[in-house]
């Protein structure tokens, strides 16, 4: 019996501008700060997508609606050649600090709205600013049809959403800190602390994790594993750097390599996941 494929994503989250100021609304009055969002926009997005059309691969980009008015040739050129475009919020405003739900709503509402008007089809897919919800957002996914998230961190698997103690029918692509290019790239003078790493330790660290996470899907004999994924988090502003592209399409290539690897979007995880579901389960 031939082994199901081992599904691997890759995402990138076209913060632009909205990275910085959503930290800190002064940023908005700092032009070299904006420059460094502006930067993925320019120069990341399409060194992207050029490394995608080179292998054709699918991917998935979660936009904020400020960049969808800000950049409007950049998403409809994404949404062109076939990737999927998933809602970020509008001002890439952490969810949890909105102090009224009206406040959140809108933002989702209108961003779903512009990706639409876009992109030709209503994104499906939501990824959080910060990866945090606060206690209104699953029921607002589900006032707007998401039918899949890219947020939590508690397993390798792709499953059903829960939070709050709330089990939804929205299906969750799990992330890591660790498969995220800005744990490691995303600098500013104005982010304590922070240090750039070395392109050879996530180089490592982006492999080692594939090979170990695809090893035990291959190994697992029970099926214990069968929703196992590897999901990769990108920021056009940090990983779009021509040295760190370098560095995405090696780590591309090694994941290629391999047997029975599928390279997928969200959409097409959450169909996977679907179908292998138990169907009573999965509608419990």
């Amino acid at each position: 019996m031939k082994k199901k494929s081992f599904p691997v994503g890759l995402s990138f989250d076209v913060d632009g501008e909205t990275l910085w100021t959503a930290r800190d609304p002064e940023n908005a009055k700092r032009p070299v700060q904006l420059s460094m969002g502006a930067y993925g926009l320019i120069e990341g997005v399409p060194r992207i997508l050029k490394l995608l059309a080179k292998y054709e691969l699918p991917a998935s980009f979660f936009v904020p609606g400020m960049i969808c008015e800000r950049y409007p040739d950049v998403v409809r050129r994404i949404a062109g050649m076939g990737h999927e475009i998933g809602n970020h919020g509008y001002s890439h405003t952490h969810p949890h600090k909105f102090s009224a739900e009206d406040a959140e709503r809108n933002e989702l509402i209108r961003t779903s709205a512009l990706i639409e008007k876009l992109s030709g089809k209503p994104p499906k897919g939501y990824r959080s600013p910060a990866w945090e919800f606060s206690p209104r957002t699953v029921n607002l996914l589900r006032e707007l049809g998401i039918d899949w998230s890219s947020n939590m961190m508690h397993t390798d698997q792709i499953h059903r959403l829960e939070v709050f103690g709330q089990k939804t029918d929205i299906v969750e692509i799990p992330v890591s800190w660790m498969l995220d290019d800005a744990a490691y790239w995303l600098y500013s003078l104005l982010l304590v602390g922070k240090a750039m790493q070395p392109l050879a330790a996530v180089e490592e660290y982006w492999k080692t994790e594939f090979e170990e996470l695809y090893r035990e899907y291959m190994e697992d004999e029970a099926g214990e594993r069968k929703n196992q994924c590897y999901m990769l988090t990108c920021h056009p502003q940090v990983i779009g750097r021509p040295a760190r592209m370098k560095l995405l399409e090696t780590v591309v290539c090694f994941i290629r390599s391999f047997p029975n690897v599928e390279f997928m979007t969200g959409a097409q995880m959450r169909d996977r996941y679907r179908k292998l579901a138990n169907e009573a389960e999965f509608q419990a």
